[in-house]
C-alpha cells in the first residue's frame, strides 16, 4: 500500500460517525493501561492494593463498548469473591441501570437493598445479563455496598440467566 492509498484509508475511517468518541476512548484506554500497570506495581506479596469485597456498589468506568453493550461511567455490583479481589487484578462485575423497564434477567434494588451509601434513583435494577469481568484499574470509587439478602437474591438471578440448576 503506498502513501496515497495510506491517506485514503485514513480519510474514510476520520468520516465515520463515532470517530472521535472512538478516539477519545482509545487515548483514555492507554490512561487505564497504565493505571492498571500502576496498580499491580503496588502489590504487596501477591496483595492487589483495591480490595473490592461481594456485594460493594462502586462507580465503574466501563468505557467505550460495541452496539448494545454498556458504555461509559455507570455504577456496578461487585459479585466476585472478596478474597479473590484481593489477589486478582480483575473483579467481576454486574452494571446498575435506573431505567424504568424491568425484564427478566434484571434484579429489582429498592431502599432496603442497601446496606451502606446511597443510589441516586430508585428503584433501580441490577442487569445481570451484562455480567462482566473488568480490570480494577476501571474502578473510580466506592458508593456503597448492598445487604446479604440482595446478593442471595442476585446469585439466583445470575442462575437462572445462566440455566444452572
Amino acid at each position: 500500500m503506498d502513501l496515497k492509498e495510506f491517506i485514503d484509508k485514513i480519510n474514510n475511517v476520520i468520516q465515520k460517525i463515532n470517530f472521535e468518541k472512538s478516539f477519545n476512548w482509545f487515548i483514555h484506554k492507554f490512561e487505564l493501561t497504565d493505571k492498571s500497570a500502576e496498580l499491580n506495581n503496588k502489590k504487596i506479596k501477591g496483595i492487589h492494593p483495591l480490595r473490592p469485597r461481594k456485594g460493594d456498589i462502586y462507580l465503574i468506568d466501563f468505557g467505550e463498548n460495541i452496539g448494545n453493550e454498556l458504555s461509559n461511567t455507570h455504577m456496578g455490583i461487585i459479585i466476585q469473591d472478596s478474597i479473590k479481589n484481593s489477589v486478582s487484578s480483575t473483579t467481576i462485575v454486574i452494571p446498575i441501570s435506573s431505567s424504568a423497564k424491568l425484564y427478566d434477567t434484571h434484579e429489582k434494588i429498592t431502599q432496603d437493598d442497601i446496606k451502606i451509601g446511597q443510589l441516586n434513583k430508585l428503584p433501580s435494577k441490577a442487569k445481570a445479563e451484562q455480567m462482566t469481568c473488568i480490570d480494577k484499574a476501571r474502578l473510580i470509587h466506592k458508593i456503597g455496598q448492598l445487604t446479604p439478602d440482595f446478593m442471595q437474591r442476585l446469585e439466583r438471578r445470575i442462575k437462572k440467566n445462566l440455566d444452572i440448576k
